[in-house]
Parts: C-alpha cells; structure tokens; sequence
C-alpha cells in the first residue's frame, strides 16, 4: 500500500533545497516491526543499487536502521546486508532481559510502589523490563570514538551524507527533540519541539528506541528522554527542516480497514488491546495525520498559480506502508516467546485479541522477524514504480525555501 502527496508548506526561516542532497528517508517507530523497513531496504539495495539517501531521519526503533545507514562507511547494499544480519539473529533476549526473576522482580517492584502510596520507602522504578542487552547488542554493531558514533562525521565529510536526525522525546519539559548531525545545519524551535546539533552517540539511538513504560528512559545531556514519537506531531518536519524536496517514509502501520477487528466485542478489552492503541498513536497516528494534511495543503497549491504562492513549492511525498496486518503476524509467533515473558503478555491478554498491537511491537524473534523483512520487500516491489519515480526523480535546483512544519 502507497499514499502519495506531491506538495507542502514553507516558512520565512526554511533551509533552501541544495540540489542533488534534497532526497530525505524517514523510518519511523515500531519496535520489532523495524525489521519490516530493513526489507523494504533490501529490495531497494538490490533492485536500484544506485540509490542514496542524504538525508535520513529515524525515531524508535527506525532510529536504529537510520543510525546504522547514516554511519555504514561502505555501499548502501552491504549497510543492508548488514542491516539484515542484525535483524535476522535478533531475539528477545537480545533486547531486554526475559528470565523470570528479572521480569518477576520488576513486576514486583512496580507493584510495590504503587501500594507504598509515595513514602519514601517506594522503590525506584524505570521501565517494565531491563534493557541493558539491547545496549549491549548496539555497542557490538555501533562503532564508536569518544562517545559519538563513527563513520557518520566521515560520512558527512565525505559528501555522502547530508544529515543525520534521530527523535526523541524530554520527559522533564515534554518537547520532541530533534538531535541533528550534518552540514551548514542550524538550530530550530518551535513551542512543542526544537532542534539541538550535536554528535550523535549510542545513548541518543537507546533514547529514541525506549519504548514509554516498558523501556527505562535514557539521559542525555539536558535530562531524561524517551521514545520520540510520544510528542512527535509533525513526522515530516525534520526531514524538512533538513532541506528536502523528495521524501520516502517507510511506515510500519497497517493501513486502517474500518472494521472490527475482534469477534467477541461484548467483553471489556484487556491490557493488551488498549496498550496498542496507545501505541499506535504515539508512533504512526501522527504519520497519517501529518501526511494527510499534506495532502490537502496539495489540493490548496493546485488552485494557486505559481507566482502567488508565496515562496511554496512542491515537495514530493512517498509513504510505503505494509499490506498484510502485522499485528495479526505477530500473534502466530506468540508461542514462539521466551517462557516468562509469555507469560506476561498472555496476562495482559495477548490471546484475547486477534490483532495484539503491543505484542508485534515486543516479539522480538527470529522467525517473526524475517516474515516482516520479507512482507518489507515484496511490498517495495508492488511499488517498484513508485518509488523508482521518487528516487530517481531530477533534484530540484529552485532558490525558493524548503517546505517546513
């Protein structure tokens, strides 16, 4: 499934687009179905090996995959590979810690805080389960020199990257924070999010990939962040900040049918269920809605001649999303689970939907995994043309400001 939207907005204090590095790709959030972009990548590093992505952005787990193209200092085909590789021997136990006396002990702790009635006798807690595998694991693929990954700098020296942005969320004053690394890049701000150049670090990629509640925040140089989807409202906004003109989103939300998605509607929702429509709009509803005021913004241009559209020009828009309920994969893999931690999300109900949306965000296995990077690359394939016509589409060389929201 494809959704196009050819034009957008620009402001007085926009970068201007830059030519041949005006391409942006922005994965977005998901958890575990990051791995649905990976093969989404696979079939373009294979299928149009010439392709490049100057810009890049990511947030949660697209975080990762962004941090890992943006500082791969070899061809894009064998970033994916590698990327594929990472992905195709992840597993849970990789992530977070799934044996019962850690995930029994933080359960445990959570509850005794919420009895202790804020005395100080509560326990601190940080997130449901222990992630320090997950650093692990990134500390084995990320390498890094004083903290700040390598390769991206190179990279950007080089010319073969333009700019690096990955999301996260201030848990102390609710902004979305843009952390940028790249060329001639200037700060912004807006009242809800803002900008901060820097070289990004392995803590910034753990931040933007914690899940809120589940994954314990992670603090960075100005206080503790998490996930940035939790405030992001604007997704195409860095990218555009950043100078694009084409824009690629590769979205891991199915897209809404409109329908009930569970037989049995007389019983309250467990845990589960309302848990993912919580997620869900903290990491894609905010896509769709972005994308869809695109749209109309499209249809406002179109009734404009070119010359009284006050510096607006078009800004070429194209979001891949999967055709198959990835949700719905998920739960085929749920018995597939480490023991404790099936336990847990069968607590919360994982058997009593048929479409766990919280639990396709966490399964983190194998077999899992690789059914998303394979529906990731036949679905880049059914919009071959789509996304040939983007990627190879002549850089626009206007002087007019780029597209910001």
């Amino acid at each position: 499934m494809s959704e196009t939207a050819p034009t957008t907005t620009a402001r007085p204090d926009s970068l201007r687009p830059r030519g041949a590095d005006d391409l942006a790709i922005l994965l977005p959030g998901g958890g575990a179905r990051g791995a649905y972009q990976v093969g989404f990548l696979r079939w373009v590093s294979r299928h149009i090996p010439d392709a490049h992505f100057p810009i890049v952005t990511g947030v949660s787990a697209g975080a990762i995959n962004a941090a890992f193209l943006a500082a791969y200092r070899g061809t894009q085909k064998a970033a994916v590979d590698q990327l594929v590789e990472l992905w195709s021997n992840l597993t849970a136990e990789r992530v977070f810690r799934t044996d019962g006396p850690s995930l029994g002990g933080l359960v445990a702790r959570w509850g005794i805080r919420l009895m202790a009635g804020g005395t100080r006798l509560a326990p601190a807690v940080q997130g449901l389960v222990d992630t320090s595998p997950l650093r692990e694991t990134l500390a084995n693929v990320f390498k890094t020199r004083n903290g700040a990954i390598t390769g991206i700098a190179e990279n950007i020296a080089d010319g073969r990257l333009w700019a690096l942005a990955l999301l996260t969320s201030h848990y102390g004053t609710g902004q979305s924070v843009v952390w940028t690394q790249g060329r001639d890049l200037r700060e912004w701000e807006r009242p809800d999010r803002r900008s901060r150049n820097t070289a990004l670090t392995l803590d910034h990629v753990l931040a933007s990939s914690a899940l809120p509640l589940f994954f314990p925040a992670v603090h960075l140089a100005d206080g503790w962040h998490g996930d940035g989807g939790i405030r992001l409202t604007t997704p195409f906004s860095p990218a555009l900040h950043l100078g694009a003109n084409r824009i690629l989103a590769v979205s891991t939300r199915f897209g809404p049918s409109g329908t009930v998605d569970d037989a049995n509607t007389r019983r309250h929702p467990p845990p589960m269920q309302i848990a993912g429509q919580l997620l869900d709009a903290v990491f894609l509803d905010d896509l769709d809605r972005d994308a869809l005021e695109l749209e109309r913004i499209n249809r406002l241009l179109r009734e404009v001649a070119p010359e009284k559209r006050r510096g607006l020009r078009p800004i070429e828009l194209l979001v891949i999303r999967p055709s198959v309920d990835i949700s719905r994969l998920a739960a085929e893999y749920e018995a597939q689970l480490p023991r404790a931690f099936r336990h847990l999300v069968r607590g919360l109900g994982s058997r009593e939907v048929k479409s766990p949306d919280l639990l396709s965000l966490l399964a983190f296995e194998p077999a899992y995994l690789t059914r998303l990077m394979e529906l990731g690359e036949s679905d880049a394939a059914a919009n071959a043309g789509r996304i040939r016509a983007l990627l190879r589409s002549s850089p626009r060389k206007e002087t007019r400001q780029a597209a910001i929201t």
